[in-house]
């Protein structure tokens, strides 16, 4: 019986003990397989989409490069078609030889001097279709000699011009594969009406130059572009050319799925990526085909490297589950021995294999990180982003060491010197409404343009921060501040005029004052900001200095320019009479404090737009108001006395107050929202007052409520609820033996700091600050 009673124990230590040690093992390999699996997701599924957004960008930058370079080219075509050598050539009127022979010299020398302008282009055709004679810039023919007959099979194509893919032709010394763009003669004329045509030729080899220079060294990718029937446009392969790739698979999903993509496939069975985007400008498909070892080669590393750590980490799981389930259940099995009557003492080994486990853990949990970091970083410093980060960098403030801006821009080609810096914040006109791919290329071309004329003589750079505004950052190499201030407010003037002479686009211009140090760029920055919102009172197109604009830290003006918060708020109530007796006592006021004429102007136009700004925010619309209203800049410049100013002022002011008095009359009224009012001043100071108690309160939805605030208050409930509580803590301030804490509670708010950062974001003050503001002004009036 006790040999019976030693093997149950036996059996019962190793049953118990391993099924704990399994169930404790099982769980927690679960959890580093868990852990691990949503760690392999979350890395390499981001890196995925970063390559993939990086060979996007790579193919947009190309698109956008190729694209300046057509529009540009087409632009100069037409120029140069408007002379009068031209409308003879392709009329054919010449009264004899000589004047022929004089007209094409001249037309030859014309085209010569458009392809010296333009490198990227090879030769230039001219053909009249009256004569039937063809003109380059190296030789002369006739339409039945010529080679180039294929000009006349797009004498009556539709549409004004044509980009054509590659194609031979012959341009009188030799034969070239070319892209060619077609235009017609006169340049708007249908077919039927044409007189000729004319053809600039592209070399192959440079479209596909233009490609090759956005990549890298050591790219194995097959980069192309196809026509939108599959022909051949560009190919690395030369003898592609001439040829249509449509029978493909692969790019027969091209030519037939959305405008870009990406998808997988297996050519001479190593699977690549495919990455393509359409041409918003000429219609082509490019195309970029790398090999998966090449696009997600870091990401393959990364992969590995977290299976070989995973399989690391089992291993050490494992060995620790087994070592501290011995030492977590010895006692167990000392009382199992003891049961038994025998206990058999395993000794385990040192620590020294759990410590290499540990330390080799640590250098792969190390080097994994290592290398995403460093990827991350090859992503962010890519050539396409890396100008327009350090600008932004500078901008904010967090690049101020300029032999760090200095190597990342020379990378990108960007160059900047060491001192003597001014920012610009331009904005393209937007009258009439613009496309917003109008707006990007606008922007696009402001920025070209900005950096051609600074870098011709001094040093800058331009970036588009998107909505239609652009910051040029320029640098000088002599001088002081008032000197390069003026030096950049030349150099936007050039710059404003060329946008609007040879793009036809208005820029308007805000300079920030000239700094030594790179540090008090953003100082300069806010101050360009800062300057462009002035636009509404000098008009667009114009180049608004922050010199310009008057001082406004006197603490006298700070003081007096509180008085128009009361007035604007006679304005949105629409009470004339009010408005016009606070805006008398306002410049009654600047006289009798002694203000200085600069300031009281500065008062005026201040007025002026914070008031369009409190009718924009009305939602209405102040094109029309500002328009009958002219360059009140300027009007209050001209005033000669205080007077003159305020009457000019009120006269603007009531106009606005009868548009908005208008406006609610169209509206019409609505009896719910005015009972919905009067509940709401009668219970603002229940800390519970929402949406949700109105609706309870009126047996509505708090969704048509929050429509009927839109629609009749001019706002949404929880602004008019903080306004109404704002306004009565004011009356209460007034009172100096009142607590801040007791108005707070006394207003609906429960929390006394959210009440003084409510009261300060309102109105520029802290309760106690605006408290003893209103003290000292009865006290001086007393």
């Amino acid at each position: 019986m006790e040999a019976n009673f030693t093997e149950g124990a036996k059996l019962m230590k190793f049953t118990f003990t391993k099924k704990i040690m399994l169930i404790y093992g099982g769980l927690l390999l679960t959890v580093i397989t868990l852990t691990f699996l949503f760690s392999y997701l979350g890395t390499v599924g981001g890196l995925r989409r970063q390559l993939t957004e990086t060979n996007y960008a790579l193919l947009k930058q190309f698109d956008q490069k190729m694209e300046m370079a057509f529009q540009q080219i087409e632009k100069d075509l037409l120029e140069l078609t408007n002379d009068l050598d031209f409308a003879y050539f392709m009329g054919n009127v010449y009264k004899d030889e000589p004047e022929r022979y004089a007209s094409f010299y001249a037309i030859n020398e014309k085209m010569s001097s458009f392809l010296n302008r333009n490198p990227h282009f090879s030769s230039i055709f001219v053909y009249s279709d009256k004569s039937g004679n063809i003109l380059s810039e190296k030789t002369f023919m006739n339409k039945d000699i010529s080679e180039n007959k294929w000009l006349t099979e797009y004498l009556n194509m539709k549409g004004y011009f044509q980009w054509l893919p590659t194609h031979q032709i012959w341009d009188g010394a030799t034969k070239r594969d070319v892209v060619t763009l077609i235009r017609s003669y006169p340049a708007v004329s249908a077919p039927g009406h044409r007189t000729g045509l004319l053809a600039v030729n592209m070399n192959e080899a440079v479209l596909y130059r233009m490609i090759h220079d956005i990549y890298e060294e050591g790219y194995q990718g097959l980069t192309f572009v196809i026509a939108d029937n599959g022909d051949v446009v560009t190919h690395s392969d030369k003898s592609k050319l001439y040829s249509n790739m449509k029978e493909l698979p692969y790019i027969e999903r091209i030519l037939t799925g959305e405008k870009s993509g990406s998808f997988g496939i297996t050519l001479d069975g190593v699977k690549q990526s495919v990455f393509y985007k359409t041409s918003g400008y000429t219609g082509w498909k490019i195309v970029s085909i790398v090999p998966e070892s090449q696009a997600y080669g870091p990401l393959i590393v990364t992969r590995n490297l977290l299976l070989a750590f995973t399989a690391v980490m089992f291993l050490i799981a494992i060995i620790l589950i087994f070592y501290f389930s011995i030492q977590t259940f010895r006692p167990m099995d000392l009382l199992l021995g003891k049961l038994s009557g025998k206990y058999s003492h395993q000794k385990i080994g040192g620590m020294s294999a759990a410590h290499q486990s540990f330390s080799y853990l640590e250098t792969v949990f190390d080097q994994m990180f290592l290398d995403r970091e460093n990827l991350e970083r090859q992503v962010r410093d890519s050539k396409p982003m890396l100008k327009w980060r350090t600008v932004m960098d500078m901008l904010v403030g967090y690049r101020t060491d300029y032999s760090m801006v200095k190597n990342h821009l020379e990378f990108t080609g960007g160059r900047l010197l060491p001192e003597w810096f001014v920012v610009v914040t331009a904005e393209v006109g937007k009258e009439g409404g613009i496309d917003p791919k109008d707006e990007i290329l606008y922007t696009y071309a402001l920025c070209n343009v900005a950096e051609e004329i600074i870098n011709r003589e001094n040093a800058g750079l331009a970036i588009d921060i998107g909505g239609g505004r652009a910051v040029i950052l320029l640098s000088f190499a002599e001088g002081d501040e008032a000197q390069n201030h003026l030096r950049a407010a030349a150099l936007l003037e050039q710059i404003l005029d060329i946008m609007r002479r040879q793009i036809g686009v208005t820029v308007t211009a805000g300079v920030g004052r000239c700094y030594q140090d790179m540090k008090d760029i953003p100082l300069s920055y806010g101050e360009s900001q800062q300057a462009l919102r002035y636009k509404m009172m000098t008009g667009i197109h114009t180049v608004i200095s922050i010199e310009d604009l008057q001082t406004t830290d006197s603490q006298d003006y700070l003081q007096f320019v509180q008085r128009i918060d009361r007035i604007l708020e006679a304005l949105k109530q629409t009470d004339p009479d009010k408005m016009d007796s606070l805006l008398s006592e306002a410049y009654q006021a600047a006289v009798r404090s002694n203000l200085s004429p600069d300031l009281i102007r500065q008062f005026s136009f201040e007025l002026a737009v914070r008031a369009l700004q409190t009718v924009e925010a009305l939602g209405m619309n102040t094109d029309e108001l500002k328009g009958k209203a002219g360059n009140l800049h300027d009007r209050i410049h001209q005033c000669e006395n205080w007077r003159q100013a305020e009457q000019l002022v009120s006269s603007f002011m009531s106009g606005l107050a009868s548009a908005i008095e208008e406006r609610r009359s169209q509206r019409g009224k609505s009896d719910t929202i005015d009972n919905i009012l009067v509940y709401i001043q009668e219970h603002y100071s229940d800390s519970a007052l929402s949406l949700d108690q109105l609706a309870d309160e009126f047996h509505l939805n708090p969704t048509y409520i929050s429509k009927l605030f839109k629609d009749h208050a001019e706002g949404n409930f929880i602004d008019y609820l903080i306004e109404t509580r704002i306004r009565a803590s004011k009356e209460l301030l007034k009172d100096k033996n009142i607590k801040i804490n007791e108005i707070s509670d006394a207003i609906g708010y429960t929390n006394s700091r959210s009440f003084m950062r409510t009261f300060k974001k309102y109105t520029g003050l802290t309760p106690t600050e605006y408290r003893e503001r209103i003290l000292a002004n009865e006290q001086a009036d007393d």
